[in-house]
């Protein structure tokens, strides 16, 4: 696969299960201008899958995502990684493929590898129990620790080789050593931002000296697993460890490049300028809803307010993550390579935005005067991500708005 980053087919899997995060590896994207982006749905997985060179599934509901994609999605990701893809899974996407006995994940057994993270007895908790275990079966998986963990990439890994990182881990796995997987990357400590669910005793056996990120070779493919969120936007070093692996992997024979250590203090990448999306007008009008989704979403961060939908607990941050991913790209926008979308579609836009505001809305409201808010909050999660890949499908590809 002789190919350069703006000529790569790039996969990101943004259905059912798929948590706020996979905004990052879109931002990620876009950093190192893979510009070739398409967001997949569950439904059109199984046909668009194998047509991508690089698939990135995020965060998330592991249980979820295995559902929604089914056989028929775990056949297409196996014909991806025969035709020779990269898949890249963080987080949950790197449960996704490990070997399991229960349904839906038993369709996805790819990686013969154990999580040093099951037990069969909790410990106990000290901080953010909601956060701290999923039930697995009769057992549990459960995280010690969140926010930043300190990882030592192997030696032969380009440019960080033998380099310790800060990156955060929300819920990822630390993996035992396999014979059917390669380590690049070990957990080798904590920071003075890492924060403790329980005795700081448990997250040093359950974490340290085990596997953070690995690969395994499948057919012409490769599997990238990755426990912490190496995508995420504020840490630029696990940021260009995912670049400098896609590039190995598409140009194993070329020397690596400094892409992201060797700037000199200050140095900023160039920005290109970019024209608007939308017409004049319609961007208007789209902007005024976004501002104040953006208002309502921070206000309510003020509140100690969770939902439980599905498997995952969201707070107001995961609205803001989502709000935030359309905001900070209105103002310099770019013209989509096939061209400004219709004003017909343009205007579908600014309805979703509007009828996602009034959910918003009316959220707000419950939160507000403490009624029961969990089933708003699973439909208004459900049209604010859908307005998300709406509006990035436009804003990469100029792609047609799917009705919702």
């Amino acid at each position: 696969m002789e190919r350069d980053s703006a000529s790569l087919r790039v996969g990101v899997y943004v259905g059912e299960g798929a948590s706020h995060s996979w905004t990052w590896f879109v931002d990620l994207m876009e950093k190192y201008a893979y510009s070739r982006l398409r967001l997949i749905q569950e439904d059109d997985f199984p046909r668009l899958a194998p047509e991508q060179d690089i698939l990135l599934m995020s965060g998330g509901d592991t249980f979820a995502v295995a559902r929604a994609l089914e056989p028929p999605g775990a056949r297409a990701l196996e014909d991806f990684l025969q035709r020779g893809g990269l898949y890249i899974g963080s987080c949950a996407g790197a449960y996704l493929p490990l070997n399991s006995s229960k349904a839906p994940l038993d369709a996805f057994n790819f990686v013969k590898c154990r999580i040093n993270n099951l037990t069969r007895d909790l410990p106990p908790v000290h901080q953010m129990p909601l956060k701290f275990s999923t039930r697995y079966g009769c057992d549990y998986i459960y995280h010690p620790v969140r926010e930043d963990v300190r990882v030592r990439m192997e030696e032969d890994f380009p440019i960080w080789g033998g380099r310790e990182v800060s990156v955060p881990l929300y819920g990822g796995p630390p993996l035992n050593l396999s014979e059917d997987i390669v380590p690049r990357a070990f957990y080798t400590g904590f920071t003075e931002r890492t924060r403790f669910l329980t005795e700081k005793e448990i997250a040093e056996t359950v974490y340290l000296g085990k596997v953070a990120a690995c690969e395994k070779s499948f057919g012409k493919g490769r599997m990238v697993l990755l426990g912490p969120h190496f995508e995420h936007p504020w840490f630029p070093e696990g940021n260009d460890i995912i670049h400098q692996w896609i590039e190995w992997h598409v140009h194993p024979e070329r020397p690596a490049v400094n892409t992201e250590m060797g700037r000199k203090p200050g140095k900023k990448k160039k920005q290109r300028v970019r024209k608007g999306v939308l017409a004049p007008q319609i961007q208007k009008d789209f902007k005024r809803e976004i501002s104040n989704m953006r208002i309502r979403a921070h206000a309510m961060t003020r509140q100690s307010v969770h939902w439980q939908i599905g498997a995952k607990v969201y707070e107001p941050e995961k609205i803001v993550h989502f709000v935030d991913a359309i905001w900070k790209r209105l103002e310099g926008t770019r013209s989509p390579s096939s061209g400004t979308p219709s004003k017909g579609l343009q205007e579908v836009l600014v309805e979703q935005a509007a009828e996602c505001n009034a959910l918003l809305k009316s959220l707000t409201s419950k939160v507000d005067s403490r009624e029961d808010s969990e089933e708003l909050a699973g439909e208004m999660f459900a049209s604010l991500r859908a307005l998300v890949v709406a509006f990035l499908g436009v804003y990469f590809n100029g792609e047609e708005i799917r009705g919702q």
